[in-house]
């Protein structure tokens, strides 16, 4: 191999984007940008409206209540999974888009309930809007495609993480928190724009999808049905474990992390410009990492590693802040988590489904990220009140449920990267 050929080679270990993939990835990549922006946005408002007015301590409730209403959520959803996709998608945007004028309007007359509902609100937000864009990608693209380009689509989210997470920042001291909502209405109706647009370019039509022949026909309008091919399946039972743990794990971190961040402002503004400061600086680490790294680290270390990363991460910060007991450590590792997570993890586990079928896509893929996701938060929020509030565990409970949680995600990791490659290296059916 001459030198030419071999600095080529390197190069596409970073970002290989091939003739005819241009216009497709740049408008995904400005969808999810978008999104994530409006995100970051609104995530520091929230902190800081529940951290004031609703409290810490209250929080498990609230992780309770997002369990609850993403499971309502799955279950309409659910009803409209055979939809064209340019409707469901749309529609879901559009409600989006009417929801958060309508929170608009109710943050004139705010209370510590109505904080608490905006959390609940913008967890089902963030995970919807999540999901059914990584459903419509996983769509579009093969698994040889997704180890390319994956990477370059969650960079879009870093880069909207940065924005966001700067809007806010910028603007939350002068605005005030409420108005911050209007900011974020006129993007989601840009971030609507952008889908439509992807939708009905020509060069974007869905690719016949093979998967691999254990994706039998399942009937996504029913619940039973999925849950049902969830168990019969040992790649989607390990999914569902490590999205469990995905969520379980980062909300226990979450919940110290509050902690820490109440003692370093008071007042909601003050609190929300802290966290998106963090945030920003975080999201300009997530944005390299994601833009230039996440491609080749699938590439060059694979699947394993990826599927691991954000649990052993938790693991390190977790013991050494047991170890030294400096509350800054808490902050390294959420902020650590959430850089790692949303980079090379997510990509990777996005990529798992690149094996699966059409009907595993639009009808289990929402079950798994969205009701066992949210499922999770609800369990997480059981654990830390019995923690903290029944056997008065504190601190030190927490932490040792961490460890637990982090180390059962890494072995749900592993085992669901040999079952990828199994499934990967299988005969598929049309």
């Amino acid at each position: 191999m001459s030198q030419t050929e071999g600095f080529q080679e390197f190069l596409n270990d970073f970002v290989n984007v091939k003739k005819g993939e241009r216009l497709k990835t740049f408008l995904l990549f400005s969808w999810i940008f978008l999104f994530i922006c409006v995100y970051y946005v609104l995530r520091p408002i929230r902190r800081g409206m529940v951290l004031d007015g609703l409290g810490n301590d209250k929080m498990p409730f609230v992780y309770l209540g997002t369990a609850l209403v993403t499971g309502l959520v799955v279950f309409v959803y659910s009803k409209f999974t055979h939809a064209p996709r340019r409707l469901l998608i749309g529609t879901i945007y559009g409600i989006f888009l009417f929801n958060l004028i309508a929170w608009w309007v109710a943050f004139h007359f705010e209370s510590a309930i109505t904080s608490g509902l905006f959390w609940i609100w913008l967890d089902v937000f963030s995970i919807m809007g999540v999901t059914v864009f990584w459903m419509y990608v996983n769509d579009l693209f093969d698994s040889g495609s997704a180890k390319r380009l994956f990477g370059i689509l969650t960079a879009g989210g870093g880069l909207g993480a940065i924005l966001g997470s700067s809007i806010t920042a910028a603007l939350v001291q002068s605005l005030g928190a409420t108005n911050m909502l209007l900011v974020a209405a006129g993007i989601v109706a840009l971030t609507l724009g952008i889908f439509l647009l992807i939708d009905s370019h020509s060069s974007v039509a869905a690719r016949p999808r093979a998967a691999a022949r254990e994706f039998s026909k399942i009937d996504s309008t029913k619940l039973s049905s999925v849950l049902a091919a969830i168990t019969q399946s040992r790649f989607l039972t390990l999914l569902t474990l490590l999205v469990c743990c995905e969520r379980i794990t980062p909300d226990l971190v979450q919940y110290l992390y509050h902690e820490v961040l109440h003692t370093l402002a008071t007042g909601r503004e003050a609190i929300a410009a802290l966290d998106a400061n963090l945030e920003r600086w975080r999201a300009i680490c997530e944005f390299t990492i994601e833009f230039f790294f996440v491609s080749a680290v699938l590439k060059r270390v694979g699947t394993t590693a990826c599927l691991t990363s954000s649990a052993a991460a938790i693991l390190a910060g977790l013991t050494i802040f047991a170890i030294s007991g400096n509350p800054f450590m808490i902050l390294f590792t959420f902020h650590t988590d959430e850089a790692v997570r949303h980079s090379w993890f997510k990509a990777a586990k996005e990529l798992t489904y690149t094996v699966t079928s059409k009907d595993v896509l639009y009808g289990v893929k929402p079950v798994i990220e969205m009701f066992f996701y949210r499922l999770s938060r609800g369990l997480a929020g059981v654990l830390i009140y019995l923690i903290n509030t029944v056997f008065s565990l504190g601190v030190g409970g927490l932490v040792v449920a961490g460890l637990v949680t982090a180390g059962a995600w890494a072995y749900c990791g592993v085992r669901l990267s040999r079952e990828y490659r199994r499934l990967e290296a299988s005969p598929v059916e049309a």
